[in-house]
């Protein structure tokens, strides 16, 4: 019974090991950005990305007025707080979209590796 644990084991620890090496390959965040500009909802992450900067334009000048303002200061809470949950619903959608993205690279991978395995064992049999 030992041999099959060490025979396991072993193989857990070179898995493990290609998984490392395959994780420091990754180019992290910007792959993951990079490839959700060229998934199927490209076109949206174009407008997205701009729209949030520009929400956090209006948002950090909305906050900048509601510490300066005199008596418009519930205006400018408002405001900043409203600009603050679109940033937030836009910055949401675009890590999704993102998790996305790579996610179902991730599955491409693994259909490949699988399509491999069965040639290799289709030649075996």
């Amino acid at each position: 019974m030992t041999s099959i644990d060490d025979r396991i084991k072993t193989a857990l620890e070179q898995d493990t090991k290609e998984i490392d090496a395959l994780l420091a390959s990754e180019g992290g965040l910007p792959d993951m950005i990079s490839a959700s500009f060229k998934g199927g909802l490209r076109r949206w992450m174009f407008l997205v990305w701009p729209l949030t900067l520009i929400v956090t334009g209006f948002m950090v000048w909305s906050i900048y007025n509601f510490f300066t303002a005199g008596e418009s200061y519930i205006y400018w809470g408002f405001c900043s707080v409203g600009l603050m949950m679109m940033q937030i619903a836009l910055k949401q959608w675009s890590w999704m979209e993102m998790n996305r993205a790579f996610t179902a690279r991730e599955i491409k991978r693994l259909e490949l590796v699988i399509a491999g395995l069965s040639a290799k064992l289709g030649k075996n049999s």
